[in-house]
């Protein structure tokens, strides 16, 4: 046995012998999102069918087939958007999607016709789809009105002809901005840095730092160098905060 196996075996769940082993994997960035989107959408469903059965078929496939019949092809972000660069797949409680402006009302209006059991909440960042009897967010519009979601328009991987996913960059960039949400529940955030800590270590050598530094600032000024410095804490080991 190698020194460099034998040191892996010695301590298997050790962070860097974990990362290190990530790192070799080949990345197929489309094959990969598919598989995650398959088996988070898989998960979501087993999860519903004893508990929200009423809103079982408001899947990501559901959803982007909708949009694709209407001719609005989006970009899905979330979890599902992610799910392709994680170390795994995991369940997620909604769907979101971004649309064109012009596309936002006829999204809005098609979604409304597919799942018509839905509750709609209209705002000017977001359009929010509630499970009625649950009141829980089952779906989101994302609306192009902030410097981050038109970012995300001009850094994004092309799934087919169905719908695109944000670049590796611009999803740790969207991690870090829902991480640092001052709306956003705690517990959620806690989820964000989670997600945010697999994608480094599960893509490290992927990652473009000058890159991801430009689109940090592009979204807020300061901002790349806050994301960089997290990265370090995370190659050195450290947990980051939220």
């Amino acid at each position: 046995m190698t020194r460099r196996a034998s040191a892996v075996l010695d301590d298997p769940w050790g962070e860097h012998a974990y990362a290190a082993a990530l790192a070799r994997r080949p990345k197929q960035t489309v094959r990969d999102h598919l598989e995650a989107l398959h088996t988070s959408s898989k998960l979501t469903r087993w999860f519903r069918k004893d508990r929200e059965l009423e809103v079982i078929n408001v899947t990501p496939e559901n959803v982007i087939a909708a949009l694709n019949r209407a001719g609005i092809r989006p970009v899905l972000l979330g979890t599902y958007g992610i799910g392709g660069y994680r170390s795994e797949a995991r369940a997620t409680e909604d769907v979101d999607v971004l649309v064109n402006k012009r596309d936002v009302r006829k999204a809005v209006r098609v979604l409304e016709q597919e799942f018509p059991d839905l509750e709609i909440e209209d705002n000017p960042v977001v359009a929010r789809f509630r499970n009625a009897v649950t009141q829980k967010i089952v779906l989101d519009v994302l609306k192009p009105t902030s410097q981050a979601m038109q970012a995300v328009f001009r850094n994004t991987v092309a799934v087919g002809k169905t719908h695109r996913i944000p670049t590796l960059e611009m999803a740790l960039v969207t991690k870090y901005l829902a991480m640092k949400g001052p709306t956003r529940r705690r517990d959620k955030k806690l989820i964000d840095a989670g997600d945010f800590t697999n994608l480094v270590l599960h893509n490290r050598a992927a990652i473009d730092m000058k890159k991801l530094k430009r689109l940090g600032d592009t979204v807020s000024p300061g901002e790349g160098a806050k994301i960089l410095r997290l990265i370090e804490d995370i190659d050195a080991g450290r947990s980051i905060q939220v």
